[in-house]
């Protein structure tokens, strides 16, 4: 879907691109610093010199210059704003959001526990996408969604961004997960699921 929008608004879609390309470089090597810190803490390696004055300062000196080069200028980054246009573009392309859920089929009570919330939340998701109530609130969290380097993620299956943000960021609140762990949810459970 964000192929798309990106092929017919280039302009957009450069800003797009940027934006995307920005978090998921910057969230890479977060993970790395991050990783390196926790597997070498009180262990022998805590004192290694390599990894204290080679390694670590290149990744932090690396994280500075990514975020010096892309916060200045005219292309400076701005995920709310990518989350604006996004939102936007899915309100024209979206004509029945139902074909886009997988517990919510316009009925009240789906079955199972883990369908009552997900159809909730799809529940949620239709009813924004027909009156556009709480505007504010889902560009929140698509803006979180793209910052968390997911902007790209799963573009295949059609999905409009706005429910997978949703559903992210249900997913980060009830299991205090983050991207990596909502990624292989989101494709080997949710996606696999059938559909009502």
């Amino acid at each position: 879907m964000i192929h798309e929008y990106i092929k017919q608004h280039p302009n957009n879609g450069k800003h797009i691109i940027l934006t995307d390309y920005y978090y998921q470089r910057r969230n890479n090597i977060i993970q790395q610093i991050a990783t390196i810190e926790n597997a070498t803490k009180d262990t022998l390696l805590s004192g290694d010199w390599d990894i204290k004055k080679r390694l670590l300062p290149n990744l932090k000196r690396s994280l500075k210059r990514l975020q010096n080069h892309y916060g200045k200028g005219e292309m400076g980054i701005n995920a709310k704003c990518c989350a604006q246009y996004i939102l936007d573009m899915e309100s024209e392309e979206i004509l029945d959001p139902l074909q886009y859920c997988r517990y919510y089929d316009g009925k009240p009570d789906p079955q199972g526990e883990s369908a009552h919330y997900l159809a909730g939340y799809e529940k949620g998701w239709c009813e924004f996408q027909r009156t556009k109530s709480h505007y504010g609130f889902y560009v929140d969290i698509i803006t979180v969604y793209i910052c968390d380097g997911l902007m790209m993620f799963a573009d295949f299956d059609k999905a409009p961004i706005s429910l997978k943000a949703l559903l992210y960021s249900r997913y980060c609140h009830w299991d205090y997960s983050g991207a990596d762990e909502f990624k292989y949810w989101y494709c080997n459970t949710y996606s696999k699921e059938a559909i009502r």
